[in-house]
């Protein structure tokens, strides 16, 4: 018998070997073997990080409904599910690609980003005598975005009644769910889900926190999501609900206002797209850091990128594009806020300018890695986030949408309202004064705090479309803070470049690099099916200069949808999230 690592390479050789002969195979099979998997059909598909979320997307799909009826569906469940890192209680950026009335499609971002309450001072955190205050408690909550992002969503685009769309989630949060092992995992260790009432009320009913296979009800959120279902977004940011939020911050030195609540709205902006290859691929623009996905394929897009894995010119291949990535990773320490920092628009742009990238290409050397410094000139610090939940679907008539969404660290701020929401902590992506790292980098004032202000976000939700036929091709995006940038741009190379499929691109091992002084490779994970990076790559990556760490496969979860050029539709959830799932119909 194969063992474990073999039998997954076998599976992970099938599925390629399935991906290159899929055509020719597909006119041999009999009439039964003609039934699709739920991964893989040709009508629409969508992946989240748990299951029963990624099924309630479809089952709007099949009842009529587009891909963004489908996504907030699966958003609500995966903020009652996953509410350790989601949740209405937060915020984030989506990019939507949509249909027009005439036939032909446009794209277009919604920032739904938490901004800072209007009290927020650029010092509040250097003066604070608690060194926790940026990431525990309510000095570290924001406004959130969530439902002005859902309600901006529907209002544009949905099809479906708001109601409906929130029935699924009541649902769960009322009348229980089992608890995945990605919950069970977040609750351990943390004394105070125990101990306080409104949070051991769901969490820990008998006095113990909830395990893999108990039931978990959140009957607070339930009643909260039932109230914002029928009365619309409104209920969340103005009335009790609002009072009981800003509440709650307060009681734990917040400084957030029910002003602030009902002030808060999303954006519509232009996001931002390159062509690379034979395609063209949107992004997500600042405060979030699309524009670095963007740039770092631009800049690789001058090297041959289809090595295979098993090609000996795939160590200088991926030697290329963590260069193009570092580069690109020191042009984001500028990305700030637009309304905030001047040009940030225009800056984005000009890096992404013919004379900027062949400049930026023309200094990677093939022979060598360089300093930090090398690559980020302005010796700004590069953000470190937290967090995130990602997901993504495609319908049956191209509209697609990459979405992540986000309260920051797990269980954000530690504060649950009386209304059954966690409440963020994402204030702590702001840059203070006086922030010095390792390298002597300062930390950059397109960052700082002001009221108002939407803080950095490495949030990179892209789609890309085929360049001749405009047919989109793949909707792509992660979770997993500052590692969300370089998870989200492999998953691109790795379908346009290297032609691996939904469920090999997420299988695939992955490296990061973040400005840091560390180029991150993860190890083997047999039980994910995660191969790990070949020694003879990691010694390549050695000898070139690279300073070299090892990780394990909790780094990022990104998730995949593509539309090969039959029309089919594949779906795959990331194997390091176990109870997610990519499924189509």
């Amino acid at each position: 018998m194969l063992g474990l690592a073999e039998s997954l390479n076998f599976l992970l050789g099938t599925l390629l070997t399935w991906h290159v002969s899929r055509s020719a195979a597909a006119s041999a099979r009999t009439s039964e073997d003609r039934i699709l998997s739920r991964e893989t059909a040709p009508h629409g598909g969508i992946a989240t990080e748990a299951a029963p979320c990624t099924e309630i997307g479809i089952d709007i799909l099949q009842q009529g409904g587009n891909a963004a009826d489908a996504i907030i569906a699966s958003g609500l469940c995966v903020g009652v599910i996953s509410a350790y890192h989601s949740g209405i209680g937060g915020g984030g950026f989506m990019l939507v690609r949509f249909n027009n009335d005439d036939g032909s499609h446009d794209y277009e971002m919604i920032d739904f980003r938490e901004t800072m309450p209007a009290a927020g001072t650029e010092y509040m955190y250097v003066n604070n005598s608690d060194p926790d205050a940026s990431f525990l408690g309510g000095l570290s909550v924001g406004v959130p975005g969530d439902l002005r992002g859902w309600e901006m969503l529907h209002q544009r685009h949905g099809s479906l009644p708001w109601e409906n769309l929130f029935a699924p989630a009541i649902n769960l949060a009322r009348n229980g769910f089992e608890v995945n092992v990605d919950l069970a995992a977040a609750l351990q260790g943390l004394d105070f889900i125990t101990q306080n009432a409104i949070w051991a009320e769901s969490y820990a009913p008998n006095g113990t926190v909830l395990v893999e296979g108990d039931i978990c009800y959140r009957k607070r959120y339930a009643d909260t999501l039932e109230k914002i279902a029928k009365e619309g977004a409104d209920a969340f940011y103005t009335g009790e609900i609002a009072i009981n939020t800003a509440s709650t911050a307060y009681q734990s030195n917040g400084i957030m206002t029910t002003d602030d609540l009902a002030g808060y709205k999303a954006i519509v902006r232009q996001p931002r797209n390159i062509t690379y290859r034979n395609t063209r691929i949107f992004s997500t623009v600042a405060p979030s850091s699309g524009t670095v996905v963007l740039s770092a394929l631009k800049i690789f897009e001058g090297f041959n990128g289809n090595a295979s894995d098993s090609d000996s010119a795939i160590n200088l291949t991926t030697h290329r594009l963590v260069e193009a990535t570092r580069f690109a990773y020191g042009q984001r320490t500028e990305y700030g806020d637009p309304a905030f920092t001047p040009n940030v628009t225009e800056l984005e742009a000009y890096f992404l300018t013919e004379a900027v990238v062949n400049e930026t290409r023309n200094k990677i050397s093939d022979n060598q890695t360089f300093p930090v410094t090398y690559y980020n000139p302005e010796n700004y610090q590069v953000l470190i986030d937290n967090g995130t939940s990602h997901m993504a679907v495609i319908d049956k008539d191209g509209m697609a949408i990459s979405l992540t969404t986000t309260v920051n660290n797990f269980w954000g701020s530690y504060l649950m309202t009386p209304n059954g929401v966690i409440l963020n902590d994402e204030m702590g992506d702001f840059s203070s004064p006086g922030q010095i790292n390792d390298f002597g980098f300062s930390a950059s004032p397109a960052n700082y705090i002001a009221g108002g202000k939407r803080p950095q976000s490495s949030i990179s939700s892209s789609i890309a479309e085929d360049l001749e036929t405009g047919d989109i091709i793949i909707a792509t995006g992660s979770a997993g803070g500052s590692r969300i940038i370089t998870a989200t741009l492999q998953h691109l190379y790795h379908h346009i470049d290297q032609g691996l499929n939904s469920t090999l691109c997420v299988h695939h091992s992955r490296w990061h690099d973040q400005l840091d002084g560390n180029t991150y490779f993860e190890i083997k994970s047999e039980n994910v099916g995660i191969p790990g990076y070949d020694n003879s790559t990691v010694a390549y990556f050695r000898e070139m200069g690279y300073n070299i760490t090892y990780e394990d496969t909790s780094g990022s979860t990104a998730h995949v949808v593509i539309r090969q050029p039959n029309g089919t539709i594949e779906a795959a959830n990331d194997p390091r999230k176990a109870a997610g799932a990519g499924l189509a119909y």
